[in-house]
């Protein structure tokens, strides 16, 4: 009888630890963390972390996960140890592969507030954490579309369905897309985003998660790139 309460005991331990160090652990920290501003004196300003999300990131955030966009695209980047992705030039705001600019690495932090951190489960596309810098609305639509248009290697498929064919009346509407060939609706019609493509495309231009981090938040060779520990005060909103 010993021996089989040692057992269930030794299979109930296997599965709690890994339970509680992944999952019940992370979290109580997640939710212990609080909005942290302070001033740059640099800048001449005050900053927080993290920024904050506008109203059209939920409603956009709802879209992205309903249209499983997180089975193909990451929203994180590796830590340095895990690759050179902090040196990619088409996952930050700016650069060039031949002028890169180092991109932090992703913090638990920057999904502070957050209903769900979109990891992503694999990187067919490129990741996203930063998509907001790298285009604008009007590139986005036109990928949603027809993504072969922007990029004719890709794989992604066409979200069309998020798309509007309508009758033209007066005016050609400001968001109507630029249609060519096949994808021309025909003359007196024209196609425009529907709430959920602006939804979306709302969301992708908020991903900008490489915001400043406080200075006690960085590492040392950070804290040295950046020269942002001096003088920074550390105060926390509730």
């Amino acid at each position: 009888m010993s021996s089989f309460r040692n057992f269930v005991l030794a299979l109930a331990a296997t599965f709690l630890a890994p339970w509680m160090c992944l999952v019940v652990i992370p979290h109580a920290k997640m939710k212990a963390q609080e909005i942290q501003t302070w001033e740059d004196k640099e800048l001449g300003t005050e900053l927080s972390y993290p920024a904050g999300t506008p109203n059209i990131f939920r409603q956009g955030q709802a879209v992205y996960a309903r249209e499983g966009c997180a089975s193909c695209h990451t929203q994180m980047i590796r830590p340095t140890y895990l690759g050179f992705e902090s040196w990619r030039p088409d996952f930050g705001k700016e650069g060039s592969r031949g002028n890169p600019v180092r991109i932090r690495e992703t913090r638990p932090g920057d999904f502070l507030g957050e209903r769900f951190a979109y990891l992503g489960v694999q990187r067919v596309g490129p990741d996203l954490s930063n998509a907001g810098y790298r285009h604008d609305e009007q590139w986005h639509h036109a990928h949603l579309y027809n993504p072969q248009s922007k990029r004719s290697f890709s794989v992604m498929p066409s979200f069309r369905h998020l798309y509007i064919k309508r009758k033209i009346r007066g005016q050609r509407s400001d968001d109507a897309l630029t249609l060519s060939g096949e994808l021309d609706p025909g003359q007196g019609f024209e196609v425009v985003p529907s709430e959920d493509a602006r939804a979306l495309v709302g969301y992708l231009m908020t991903l900008k998660k490489d915001q400043p981090l406080p200075p006690w938040l960085l590492e040392p060779n950070e804290a040295g790139e950046e020269n942002a520990s001096e003088g920074g005060k550390k105060t926390t909103e509730g």
